[in-house]
Protein backbone atom coordinates (compact mmCIF):
# COMPACT_ATOMS: atom_id res chain seq x y z
CA UNK A 1 0.00 0.00 0.00
CA UNK A 2 2.61 2.50 0.76
CA UNK A 3 4.56 1.64 -2.43
CA UNK A 4 1.50 2.43 -3.92
CA UNK A 5 0.87 5.80 -2.25
CA UNK A 6 5.01 6.67 -2.71
CA UNK A 7 4.42 6.17 -6.85
CA UNK A 8 1.28 8.01 -6.96
CA UNK A 9 2.80 11.32 -5.26
CA UNK A 10 6.15 10.77 -7.86
CA UNK A 11 3.23 10.88 -10.36
CA UNK A 12 1.46 13.77 -8.81
CA UNK A 13 5.12 15.66 -9.02
CA UNK A 14 6.30 14.64 -12.31
CA UNK A 15 2.21 16.29 -13.92
CA UNK A 16 2.60 19.26 -12.07
CA UNK A 17 6.14 20.03 -13.35
CA UNK A 18 4.87 18.89 -17.02
CA UNK A 19 1.51 21.22 -16.70
CA UNK A 20 3.67 24.54 -16.24
CA UNK A 21 6.23 23.63 -18.99
CA UNK A 22 3.05 23.04 -21.38
CA UNK A 23 1.31 26.11 -19.65
CA UNK A 24 4.62 28.17 -21.09
CA UNK A 25 4.78 26.55 -24.15
CA UNK A 26 1.21 27.03 -24.92
CA UNK A 27 1.06 30.45 -24.52
CA UNK A 28 4.63 31.06 -26.01
CA UNK A 29 2.99 29.54 -29.64
CA UNK A 30 0.20 31.68 -29.09
CA UNK A 31 2.15 35.23 -28.86
CA UNK A 32 4.65 33.54 -31.67
CA UNK A 33 1.62 33.31 -33.86
CA UNK A 34 0.27 37.08 -32.68
CA UNK A 35 3.46 38.70 -34.04
CA UNK A 36 3.85 36.49 -36.98
CA UNK A 37 -0.16 37.22 -37.86
CA UNK A 38 0.51 40.82 -36.98
CA UNK A 39 3.58 40.42 -39.20
CA UNK A 40 2.43 39.19 -42.09
CA UNK A 41 -1.31 41.57 -42.22
CA UNK A 42 1.00 44.72 -41.66
CA UNK A 43 2.96 43.71 -45.01
CA UNK A 44 0.02 42.57 -46.54
CA UNK A 45 -1.59 45.57 -45.86
CA UNK A 46 0.98 47.96 -47.16
CA UNK A 47 1.83 45.58 -50.14
CA UNK A 48 -2.26 46.13 -51.28
CA UNK A 49 -1.56 49.62 -50.72
CA UNK A 50 1.09 50.39 -53.31
CA UNK A 51 -0.57 48.00 -55.33
CA UNK A 52 -3.79 50.43 -55.73
CA UNK A 53 -1.49 53.85 -55.22
CA UNK A 54 -3.25 54.61 -51.85
CA UNK A 55 -3.09 55.68 -48.58
CA UNK A 56 -3.12 53.10 -45.97
CA UNK A 57 -4.25 53.20 -41.93
CA UNK A 58 -3.34 50.16 -40.30
CA UNK A 59 -4.25 49.69 -36.36
CA UNK A 60 -5.07 47.20 -33.84
CA UNK A 61 -8.50 47.33 -32.30
CA UNK A 62 -8.96 44.90 -29.37
CA UNK A 63 -7.89 41.73 -30.55
CA UNK A 64 -8.21 42.31 -34.38
CA UNK A 65 -5.73 44.13 -36.54
CA UNK A 66 -7.34 46.35 -39.28
CA UNK A 67 -6.30 47.80 -42.63
CA UNK A 68 -8.12 50.55 -44.57
CA UNK A 69 -7.73 51.49 -48.27
CA UNK A 70 -10.11 54.19 -48.91
CA UNK A 71 -13.31 52.33 -47.83
CA UNK A 72 -11.97 49.22 -48.15
CA UNK A 73 -11.39 47.51 -44.60
CA UNK A 74 -10.61 44.10 -43.43
CA UNK A 75 -8.92 42.71 -40.53
CA UNK A 76 -7.90 40.04 -38.82
CA UNK A 77 -8.29 38.33 -35.34
CA UNK A 78 -4.90 37.97 -32.76
CA UNK A 79 -4.26 34.72 -30.83
CA UNK A 80 -6.93 34.03 -28.37
CA UNK A 81 -6.77 35.75 -25.40
CA UNK A 82 -4.37 38.53 -26.96
CA UNK A 83 -5.17 42.22 -26.83
CA UNK A 84 -3.73 45.52 -28.02
CA UNK A 85 -1.90 46.58 -25.18
CA UNK A 86 0.24 49.57 -23.86
CA UNK A 87 2.93 47.96 -23.10
CA UNK A 88 5.95 49.28 -24.25
CA UNK A 89 7.34 47.62 -27.62
CA UNK A 90 11.11 46.87 -28.25
CA UNK A 91 11.10 49.75 -30.48
CA UNK A 92 10.03 53.45 -28.98
CA UNK A 93 7.77 54.39 -31.30
CA UNK A 94 3.55 52.58 -30.85
CA UNK A 95 1.81 52.49 -33.70
CA UNK A 96 -0.87 50.48 -31.54
CA UNK A 97 -3.68 53.76 -32.11
CA UNK A 98 -2.86 53.40 -35.84
CA UNK A 99 -0.76 54.51 -38.28
CA UNK A 100 -0.76 55.50 -42.14
CA UNK A 101 0.94 54.72 -45.18
CA UNK A 102 1.45 56.90 -48.34
CA UNK A 103 2.35 54.56 -51.27
CA UNK A 104 5.48 55.65 -52.09
CA UNK A 105 9.32 53.54 -53.34
CA UNK A 106 10.87 50.46 -51.50
CA UNK A 107 8.63 47.78 -49.66
CA UNK A 108 7.07 50.10 -46.50
CA UNK A 109 5.45 53.35 -47.12
CA UNK A 110 5.80 53.40 -43.67
CA UNK A 111 9.33 55.27 -42.58
CA UNK A 112 8.99 56.13 -38.78
CA UNK A 113 9.87 53.89 -36.42
CA UNK A 114 7.04 51.89 -34.18
CA UNK A 115 5.40 48.59 -32.60
CA UNK A 116 2.00 46.84 -32.78
CA UNK A 117 2.21 44.93 -29.53
CA UNK A 118 -0.82 42.93 -28.38
CA UNK A 119 -0.56 40.91 -24.55
CA UNK A 120 -2.42 37.71 -23.62
CA UNK A 121 -2.49 35.49 -20.79
CA UNK A 122 0.65 35.10 -18.42
CA UNK A 123 2.04 38.56 -19.69
CA UNK A 124 2.97 36.82 -23.02
CA UNK A 125 3.35 39.57 -25.53
CA UNK A 126 3.44 39.64 -29.20
CA UNK A 127 4.88 42.54 -31.31
CA UNK A 128 5.36 43.35 -35.33
CA UNK A 129 8.17 45.99 -35.19
CA UNK A 130 8.99 48.50 -37.98
CA UNK A 131 13.07 50.13 -37.40
CA UNK A 132 14.01 52.90 -39.64
CA UNK A 133 16.91 50.48 -41.28
CA UNK A 134 14.20 48.19 -42.38
CA UNK A 135 11.77 48.24 -45.13
CA UNK A 136 9.91 45.77 -43.71
CA UNK A 137 8.35 44.43 -40.44
CA UNK A 138 9.71 42.29 -37.87
CA UNK A 139 7.77 39.64 -35.39
CA UNK A 140 9.05 39.91 -31.65
CA UNK A 141 7.58 38.12 -28.36
CA UNK A 142 7.97 38.95 -24.90
CA UNK A 143 8.02 36.06 -22.49
CA UNK A 144 6.40 37.77 -19.40
CA UNK A 145 7.03 41.03 -17.51
CA UNK A 146 10.98 40.40 -16.75
CA UNK A 147 11.54 38.99 -20.39
CA UNK A 148 13.49 40.70 -22.49
CA UNK A 149 12.04 40.78 -26.32
CA UNK A 150 13.25 38.01 -28.79
CA UNK A 151 13.28 38.15 -32.54
CA UNK A 152 11.65 35.35 -34.42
Amino acid sequence: MIEILVVIIIIGILSALAYSSLIDLISTNRAKESAQTMRAFAERALAEGKRQGKEVKIELDGNNIIYSIGNDTKSEPLSDSFSSSSTGGPVAGDFNSGVTAESSLGLSGIVSEGSFVACGARNYCAAAVKTKEKNFFVAYIKRGNSADWEEL
